[in-house]
């Protein structure tokens, strides 16, 4: 790579290739991949099969910041403020600062939180710049460029480094990072746990018709399946929601987080332990022995609901994952013809386009709907071992006779296993 004058393209270029320990290719994003997929870079909201994710972002603290290179500061320390920025397609660009942290170089504290909407993941660039409030002439202290793909949840030191995209001896930020998935079409709603309440009307995703009557029969048939794979994942993530907010606990808390919650309220109470998970079931549920506070009932109530929509959702992706995928395999067998049934049809101008871009739309909603139903189905398996594992440990689970293998709870929940779709090991 030829190097540019410092600044913001050579620190996006320099950030984007840090992927794969700066080695090797960079791969372009799936939806770029495949042999047939609807993009559009000016997408307004989350593109079809590509499932829009949030970063929170909390900027905690800083240490051993540098003043400014070149600059005359007013005072003998900085004054320095963080801004969070996101690059990618227009819909994800954005930025967000945090508070000034008042005559503090060395360790300063901002304890601020900040939030992304990310459409295309795959493309997204976070940027860190750190800059100072009281400056003459320079303000940029420090930076650091890092994709999306490559963030880590949890609590992290970012290490800092020069306009020049040198490392900065010692100066990192301390932040936490965590990413939840915005199921469901349709625009965005207000980040985290309030922007699910309340009763809102379900918003499917579905195809277009392209003008061509054998094509358009054979998406319709996707038409019930696309339903189904809609509410199987927006009734366990509708339950999941309800259930963290009853444990008191954020969206990204995990499903042993949660089991956790539950059995300390239980073993630090008053009396004995009223709830058991009895882990001898694959879908354990969470059994009263007498009466149990309000609070607790609703927790139960939401935990048997969270239980009762993954068991349905792992039960029924199977077959509702291979009508998606038949459907797309069925359009695709028009894709080599396309052009010659157009032509037939006497398709021209805009008419055409119109009904190559439906053609695209189509075949990227259902391999994306597949997809996301795959995930969905492996995030409940998930969860299931998660309780398992977290009813074992934290003293309220009862095995009854025997304690369920390992394997028992694995073999009749197998993940949906791939496809031998096309185009997925396709060249940049």
């Amino acid at each position: 790579m030829n190097y540019q004058t410092p600044g913001l393209m050579m620190d996006l270029n320099a950030g984007w290739f840090r992927q794969n320990g700066a080695c090797g290719y960079v791969l372009r994003p799936a939806i770029m991949r495949e042999e047939v997929s609807y993009f559009s870079a000016n997408a307004k909201d989350s593109l079809p099969g590509v499932p829009a994710q949030l970063l929170h972002l909390k900027v905690i603290s800083g240490q051993n910041l540098p003043k400014p290179k070149g600059s005359g500061a007013k005072g003998e320390v900085v004054e320095p403020y963080v801004c969070a920025e996101i690059h990618g397609i227009p819909a994800d660009c954005a930025e967000h600062r945090t508070k000034t942290a008042l005559q503090s170089g060395d360790n300063p504290v901002f304890d601020e939180s900040l939030e992304f909407q990310i459409n295309l993941p795959e493309l997204a660039v976070l940027r860190f710049v750190v800059l100072d409030d009281d400056y003459i002439g320079d303000e940029f202290i420090a930076q650091y460029t890092i994709p999306f793909e490559c963030l880590q949840p949890g609590y992290r030191h970012v290490p800092l480094q020069s306009l020049a995209g040198e490392p900065l001896p010692h100066a990192t930020l301390f932040v936490h990072v965590a990413i939840t998935d915005r199921r469901g079409g349709g625009k965005g709603h207000r980040r985290g746990l309030a922007g699910r309440r309340g009763r809102r009307v379900r918003e499917y995703t579905s195809t277009k018709a392209t003008g061509i009557k054998a094509i358009d029969e054979v998406f319709r048939t996707a038409t019930q399946p696309l339903r189904e794979a809609t509410d199987l994942r927006e009734n366990v993530q509708n339950a999941l929601v309800s259930f963290k907010e009853l444990c008191g606990l954020t969206p990204a808390a995990n499903m042993k987080q949660c089991i956790l919650t539950v059995a300390t309220w239980l073993l630090h109470s008053d009396s004995t332990p009223s709830v058991t998970l009895n882990l001898a079931e694959q879908y354990p549920p969470m059994e009263a022995q007498g009466p149990i506070p309000d609070l607790l009932r609703k927790v139960l109530t939401a935990y048997e609901t969270m239980i009762q929509t993954s068991r349905t959702l792992i039960e029924s992706a199977d077959a509702v994952y291979s009508k998606l995928i038949q459907a797309q395999q069925a359009g695709m067998d028009f894709h080599k013809e396309l052009h010659r049934i157009e032509t037939k049809e006497g398709l021209r101008g805009r008419k055409l386009q119109k009904a190559l871009e439906s053609f695209a739309w189509n075949i990227t909603v259902l391999k994306g709907q597949a997809d996301l139903l795959k995930h969905a189905k492996a995030e409940a398996l998930d969860n299931l071992w998660q309780i398992h594992n977290a009813g074992q440990t934290c003293g309220i689970g009862r095995n009854g006779s025997a304690s369920p293998e390992p394997s028992r709870l694995r073999a009749p929940l197998e993940p949906i296993p791939e496809t031998d779709g096309g185009g997925d090991a396709a060249s940049c």
